[in-house]
C-alpha cells in the first residue's frame, strides 16, 4: 500500500510542478502583453502631441498672416474684443 501512496504523491508533486511552472509562462506572457499595451499607449499619446503641436504652429501661423494682411482690421477686432472681455469682467 506505501508504494500506491508514494506514486499519488509524486504524482501530485508532479501535476504542482507543472502547474508551478505553467502559471509561471502565464505570468511572464501578462507581464509582456502589459508591457507592449503601455508602449503602444505613449506611442498614440506622443502622436497625438505631435498632432497637436503641427496644428497649433498652423493656426498661429494663419493668424500672423491674417494679421499682417489686415492690421487695421485686426486692431479693431482686438479692442472690441478687449472692450466686451472688460465689460463682462466688471460685474
Amino acid at each position: 500500500m506505501s508504494t500506491t501512496t508514494d506514486k499519488e504523491m509524486q504524482a501530485l508533486r508532479d501535476e504542482f510542478s507543472t502547474l508551478k511552472s505553467e502559471l509561471s509562462e502565464v505570468g511572464k506572457t501578462v507581464s509582456k502583453l502589459t508591457r507592449a499595451a503601455g508602449d503602444e499607449g505613449r506611442d498614440r499619446i506622443r502622436a497625438a502631441a505631435d498632432q497637436s503641436r503641427q496644428q497649433a504652429r498652423e493656426t498661429w501661423g494663419s493668424f500672423e498672416s491674417e494679421v499682417e494682411q489686415r492690421p487695421m482690421t485686426s486692431i479693431a477686432a482686438a479692442l472690441g474684443i478687449g472692450f466686451i472681455l472688460g465689460k463682462l469682467l466688471e460685474r
